[in-house]
C-alpha cells in the first residue's frame, strides 16, 4: 500500500526537506481501514494509537484521515496540550466547537433533543444556545444526561455523513475528557463513528486516568490498540531512497549509520537529514544528491539533541518568540504574540516566518484568524524545559498579564487559562490573582460536574490562600473549602472531604452562622453514611438537625430528617425512622412548599410500602403525586409514580403496576434522562416476569443490564441481574441464570459483613441465590441463604420484601427438605404478615404452603387440594399466571393422590397450556409426566401463538439462522445486540423443541417458513 501518495509528492523542494515519506505502516493503516469500513456500516469503535515521541503517530492518522475525507467522511481533529490538563473537556472542545458553531441554534437544539444545559456543560463558550449551567439537582443524574446527550449528538451528526474523530496527545487529556471518551466509545458500536486517540507511550503512566481508561475499554472490547514500533533498517533506507530519489546501493552504508543513530525513530531520522542538509553535508550535485560518506561527522545522539541543534540556529528574536510559544502552550494567533512579545510588527513577522521556514511552527489551515502551532510537540517540550524555572516564571507572568488585559471584563470566562499562568508565579503581588482564578476555574468545573478538575483547581487555590494569608477574602476561602469538599465527596474521597467540612463548620461557628454549620454537619453525615460509619452519620445528622431547625431552614431540615431516617431504618430502628419522616412532614406542611411536601410524602410512601400498612403507603403516594404536579417538577412526579409502581408490585396489583409503568415511560420521554429508563426497566422486568411475558422480560432485562453497566448504576445493577436471572431459572436455563446471580451476589456484597446502603441489593441477591438452590434441589442451602436474607430484611424493617420474596422460597425449600416445623413456622408468618399488611399475594403463598403441608406432612391430599386450589385461583386473580400454573401442577398431584383423576387431568392441562407458552421446561416436564401417569397423552409442547408458535421477530431470526448468519450478523441487520439475538434463539429453541441451529434450520425448511 503506497501511503505516501496522501502526502507531498516531492519531499525535497528548493534544497529543503519538507517531510519524509510515510513508510512501514501498511499493517496499521489496513487495521484502521477495516475499522472504518465497519463504522461506515454502523458499527463504530475506538482505536488507541500508542508509541514513543516521534514514532509517526500523527503521520499515520493524517494519512487515514486524508483517505477517509476523500471517501466523503467528516473528519474532526482535536489536540490536547499540557496547558489544558486541568480544563474540563478541553480536547473535545478543541475538536468540535468549530463544527457546532457552524450549526444554526435551532438545528443544534434539535440534534441534542433540547438538552442544551447538558451541552453547555461540555461547551460553556458555545454561543447561540441560552442554557445556564446546572447547579442543583442530582449530580449523578445530570452527569449521566450530559454524557448521553453528547454521545447521541455525535451519533446523529454521523448519521448522514460518517465521522472520524481524532483526539491527539491524550497523555495530556483532562480527566473529564477521558471519562467522556470512555462513555462515547462504549456507545459507538451502533454509530457511524470511528474514534482515534493517540498518546505518547513513555508518558501514558503519568496520566493515571488515561491508563485506567484504556485498560477498561480494552477489557470490555470497546476499543483496540495499535502500538507503533520504530522503523527497521530497511525502512529507514527506503525513506532515503524515496526522499532523495537515490539507489539503495548508493546509500547502503549511510542508511545503516542513520539507523544506528536514530534507532528507527522517524522524527529523529527527519531531523538528522534536515541537519545534514542545513550544514551542507548533503547537497545537490546536478540532478542528484551527494554527501553520503559521513563517517567522520559528529551528529546529535538523541532527538532532544537534534531539536536543540535546530533551535540554536535561530535568530535571537525567533528564539524568543519560540520560547513564548512554549510557555503559552497551545495554539495561538499573531495578535496574541504581538500583545505578549516586545517585538514590533515587522520584527514579529520576520521571527514567525523564520520559525515557519525552519519548520518549528506551522500555520494551521482553514483557521480565522490564522493560528500557529508547533510542528511537533517535542519542540514545545524541549523549549520549555530549557527555560529553567526562574525564566519560565517570568514569561508566565508576562503571558498572564497580557492575557488578562486582552480579556478585560471577560477575564473570568477565561479563568482556566489565566489560572494556569498565574499559578506558576510565586510572589506576593500575584498571589491574590492566582487564588482568584483558581477559585473561579474550580467552581466553574464543579458546576459542570468535572469533579476531578474542580478538585485540582480548588486544592491549588486552598494551598495558595493557606500559604499566603490575605490573598483571598473570608467569603472566597469559604467557597474554596466547601467547593473542594463537594468535589471530593463526588469522587468518593470521603475522609479528605470530611476534614474540609469540619474546617467549614469551625469557620462558620466563629462567624456565628448556624445555618452554615448545619449544612456542613449534614455533609459530614452524608460522607460518614457513604463510608458505612452509621453511628457517626447519625451523630452528625442529629447535630445538623438541631442547628437547621434553630435557623428555621426548612429545606435543609427536611433533607436531614430524610437522610437520618435512612440510617435509622438500616440499623433496624424502623419506628424512629418513621417518626423522623413524620416530623419532616410537619416542617414541610408548615413551609407549604410543594417540592418539600412531594419529597416527604414520597419517602413515606416507600417507607410504608416496605413496612406497612399498605393503605398508609397508598395515601402518601397520592399526596406525593398531587404535590409533585403542583410543584411543576417533572422529576418529582416521576419519583412518585416510581414509588407507586413499587407499592403496586409489592401488593400484587398488576393493573396498578401497568398503569404507573405507563406514566413512567411517558415521563421518561419528557425528561430525556438515560438513567430513569433503567429504573423503569426494573419495574417492567418484574411486571413482565409476574404476568408471564417472559420473553419480553428477558429482553428488557438484558438491555437494562447493559445500560446499567454503561452508566455505572452499581446499586440498581444487582437487582436487574437477579430479576432477569430468575426468568431464565424458571425457564430451566440454569447456565444463563447462574452467572447473573453470581455477579449480583458479588456486586451487592452479599455473604460479607453488610455494608451501608446495600440492603436494597443484598436482599434481592439472597432471594435470587436461594431460588437457584431451590431449583437445583439443594434445599438446605436454599433455606440457609434465604434465612440469612430474611435476617437482613427484618433488621431493616423491610417486611414486604420478606413476604414477597424470601418467605415463599424458604417455606418451599423447607417443605421439600421435610423440615415440617420450619415450613409451618414460615407459613404462619406469611399469613400473619400478609393479613397485617393487607397483601393478597402473601395470603396466596401462605395458602399454597399450608396446602402442601397438609398434603405432604399430614398425608391428606383432599385437604391439600382445597388450599392449593384457593391459592391458584388467587394467583389468577392477581394476574400471576406462572405461579398459578405451578400451583395447579401441585394441585394435580393432590387430586391424583385423592383419586380425582378427571379433576387432575383438567388442572394439569390448564397448567400445561401456560407452561408451554412460557417455555418453563422443568415444570412442563413434570406436568407431562403426571399426565402420562394418568394415562393421558400430553398436548404438544409448543403453544401456537403465531406461525409454528413463533412471533414475527422470531420467524425473522429463524430465517436468518437458516441462511447461516451469525448472531452478530443478525443483530446488525435487525439493529439489536448479539446478546439479544441469543435470547431470542433460546426462546425459539424452547418453542419448537430443538437444541441446535442445524435442527432449527431443518424445522424452518420443513415448515416452509
Amino acid at each position: 500500500m503506497q501511503l505516501n501518495r496522501f502526502f507531498i509528492r516531492d519531499p525535497i523542494n528548493g534544497g529543503r526537506l519538507n517531510q519524509i515519506p510515510l513508510v512501514g505502516r501498511a499493517e496499521e493503516f489496513g487495521a484502521i481501514d477495516q475499522l472504518a469500513t465497519r463504522a461506515q456500516a454502523g458499527t463504530g469503535s475506538l482505536v488507541f494509537i500508542a508509541g514513543e515521541g516521534g514514532v509517526g503517530k500523527t503521520r499515520l492518522v493524517e494519512a487515514a484521515a486524508d483517505r477517509l475525507s476523500r471517501k466523503g467522511w467528516k473528519v474532526v481533529t482535536g489536540r490536547a496540550y499540557p496547558v489544558e490538563t486541568g480544563v474540563p473537556f478541553a480536547i473535545f472542545s478543541d475538536a468540535l466547537l468549530p463544527v457546532l458553531r457552524n450549526l444554526e441554534p435551532s438545528a443544534l437544539a434539535l440534534l441534542c433533543r433540547g438538552a442544551t444545559a447538558e451541552l453547555k456543560s461540555i461547551f460553556p463558550t458555545l454561543e447561540g444556545i441560552s442554557a445556564p449551567l446546572a447547579g442543583s439537582g442530582d449530580p449523578a443524574d445530570f452527569k449521566a444526561r450530559m454524557l448521553w446527550t453528547f454521545s447521541q449528538l455525535l451519533g446523529r451528526l454521523a448519521q448522514k455523513q460518517p465521522m472520524l474523530l481524532v483526539l491527539e496527545n491524550m497523555q495530556w487529556a483532562d480527566a473529564s475528557s477521558l471519562e467522556l471518551l470512555h462513555f462515547v466509545a462504549r456507545h459507538a458500536g451502533s454509530q457511524r463513528l470511528l474514534l482515534i486517540a493517540t498518546y505518547n507511550l513513555t508518558e501514558r503512566d503519568v496520566n493515571a486516568t488515561l491508563k485506567s481508561t484504556e485498560q477498561s475499554l480494552l477489557k470490555i472490547g470497546a476499543a483496540t490498540r495499535l502500538q507503533l514500533a520504530p522503523l527497521s533498517a530497511l525502512q529507514v533506507s527506503e525513506i532515503i531512497e524515496r526522499a532523495f530519489d537515490v539507489a539503495a546501493d548508493v546509500v547502503e552504508k549511510f542508511s545503516a549509520l542513520l539507523y544506528g543513530w536514530t534507532r528507527g525513530n522517524p522524527f529523529f531520522v527527519e531531523e538528522i537529514l534536515k541537519e545534514l542538509i542545513a550544514a551542507g553535508h548533503l547537497h545537490r550535485a546536478g540532478t542528484g544528491w551527494t554527501g553520503w560518506s559521513v563517517d567522520s561527522l559528529v551528529l546529535p545522539g538523541t532527538v532532544r539533541d537534534a531539536i536543540e541543534a535546530r533551535l540554536e540556529r535561530l535568530s535571537p528574536s525567533a528564539r524568543e518568540i519560540a520560547a513564548l510559544c512554549s510557555v503559552i502552550g497551545t495554539r495561538l494567533n499573531f495578535d496574541a504574540l504581538a500583545r505578549i512579545s516586545n517585538l514590533n510588527a515587522t520584527e514579529l513577522v520576520a521571527a514567525v516566518e523564520e520559525l515557519r521556514s525552519q519548520q518549528v511552527l506551522q500555520e494551521l489551515p482553514a483557521t480565522t484568524p490564522t493560528l500557529y502551532d508547533f510542528t511537533h510537540p517535542l519542540f514545545q517540550q524541549v523549549l520549555y524545559t530549557s527555560l529553567g524555572s526562574a525564566r519560565a516564571g517570568v514569561l508566565h507572568g508576562k503571558v498572564a498579564v497580557a492575557l488578562e488585559q486582552k480579556y478585560s471584563l471577560k477575564a473570568d470566562d477565561h479563568a482556566d487559562e489565566l489560572a494556569y499562568h498565574f499559578a506558576r508565579m510565586q510572589n506576593a503581588e500575584t498571589n491574590p490573582k492566582a487564588a482568584r482564578y483558581l477559585r473561579i476555574a474550580g467552581l466553574a468545573a464543579l458546576a459542570r460536574y468535572a469533579n476531578r478538575e474542580a478538585a485540582t483547581y480548588l486544592r491549588a487555590a486552598l494551598d495558595r490562600v493557606d500559604t499566603a494569608p490575605g490573598s483571598a477574602t473570608p467569603q472566597d476561602v469559604t467557597e474554596i473549602v466547601s467547593g473542594l469538599a463537594r468535589a471530593l465527596q463526588r469522587t468518593g474521597e470521603y475522609a479528605e472531604a470530611a476534614a474540609l467540612w469540619h474546617r467549614a463548620a469551625r469557620e462558620a461557628r466563629d462567624q456565628g452562622d448556624s445555618a452554615r454549620v448545619a449544612f456542613a454537619e449534614h455533609r459530614i453525615g452524608l460522607g460518614a453514611y457513604w463510608s458505612a460509619d452509621l453511628p457517626a452519620a447519625l451523630s452528625h445528622f442529629d447535630a445538623a438537625l438541631v442547628l437547621a431547625e434553630d435557623a428555621r431552614d426548612d429545606a435543609l431540615a427536611v433533607r436531614i430528617h430524610l437522610a437520618r431516617a435512612i440510617v435509622l431504618q438500616d440499623i433496624g430502628e424502623v419506628g424512629s425512622a418513621r417518626a423522623g419522616v413524620e416530623r419532616a412532614l410537619v416542617i414541610a406542611e408548615r413551609s407549604r412548599d410543594s417540592i418539600l411536601l412531594a419529597r416527604v410524602h414520597r419517602a413515606l410512601l416507600l417507607l410504608y410500602a416496605w413496612t406497612g400498612p399498605k393503605e398508609s403507603a397508598r395515601s402518601h403516594g397520592a399526596r406525593a403525586l398531587e404535590f409533585s404536579r403542583a410543584s411543576g417538577q417533572t422529576m418529582l412526579e416521576w419519583t412518585a409514580h416510581w414509588g407507586m409502581s413499587v407499592l403496586s408490585g409489592l401488593s400484587g396489583d398488576a393493573p396498578g403496576v401497568a398503569r404507573h409503568l405507563a406514566e413512567l415511560q411517558a415521563l421518561n420521554e419528557e425528561l430525556q434522562s438515560p438513567i430513569l429508563p433503567i429504573w423503569t426497566s426494573e419495574i417492567a422486568v418484574q411486571y413482565l416476569s409476574g404476568t408471564a411475558e417472559w420473553e419480553k422480560g428477558i429482553i428488557e432485562g438484558e438491555s437494562a443490564i447493559e445500560r446499567a453497566r454503561a452508566f455505572g448504576q452499581r446499586g440498581l445493577l444487582p437487582r436487574l441481574l437477579v430479576w432477569t436471572a430468575l426468568i431464565h431459572l424458571w425457564r430451566g436455563d440454569t447456565e444463563k441464570a447462574k452467572p447473573l446471580l453470581d455477579e449480583a451476589w458479588t456486586l451487592s456484597g452479599a455473604g460479607l459483613q453488610r455494608q451501608q446502603g446495600e440492603i436494597p441489593s443484598v436482599v434481592p441477591a439472597h432471594h435470587g441465590m436461594a431460588s437457584f438452590h431451590l431449583h437445583n434441589r439443594n434445599y438446605h442451602e436454599a433455606i440457609a441463604t434465604g434465612e440469612a436474607g430474611l435476617e437482613i430484611a427484618d433488621r431493616a424493617g423491610y417486611a414486604a420484601w420478606a413476604l414477597q420474596w424470601l418467605l415463599p422460597v424458604v417455606g418451599e425449600a423447607a417443605l421439600w427438605a421435610k423440615e415440617w416445623d420450619k415450613a409451618e413456622s414460615h407459613s404462619r408468618r406469611m399469613r400473619t404478615d400478609a393479613e397485617r399488611l393487607d397483601y393478597p399475594l402473601g395470603l396466596a403463598w401462605a395458602d399454597a404452603c399450608d396446602g402442601l403441608l397438609v398434603m405432604l406432612r399430614d398425608n391428606d391430599p383432599s385437604g391439600g387440594a382445597l388450599l392449593l386450589r384457593t391459592a391458584a385461583e388467587k394467583m389468577d386473580e392477581l394476574q400471576i399466571p406462572a405461579s398459578a400454573a405451578v400451583l395447579r401442577r401441585h394441585l394435580g398431584r393432590a387430586l391424583i393422590n385423592s383419586g380425582d383423576h378427571d379433576g387432575a387431568r383438567r388442572e394439569l392441562k390448564r397448567a400445561h397450556d401456560v407452561l408451554a407458552r412460557l417455555g418453563a421446561r422443568a415444570e412442563l416436564d413434570s406436568v407431562r409426566e403426571q399426565l402420562r401417569e394418568l394415562g393421558a397423552r400430553p398436548p404438544a409442547r409448543v403453544a401456537a401463538t403465531g406461525a409454528a408458535g413463533l412471533t414475527g421477530r422470531e420467524i425473522e431470526i429463524a430465517r436468518m439462522v437458516a441462511q447461516r448468519k451469525s448472531n452478530k450478523e443478525i443483530g446488525t441487520a435487525l439493529s439489536i445486540s448479539a446478546r439479544t439475538v441469543s435470547t431470542h434463539l433460546s426462546n425459539i429453541f424452547a418453542k419448537v423443541g430443538v437444541e441446535s441451529r442445524g435442527a432449527l434450520t431443518d424445522f424452518i425448511r420443513d415448515k416452509g417458513l
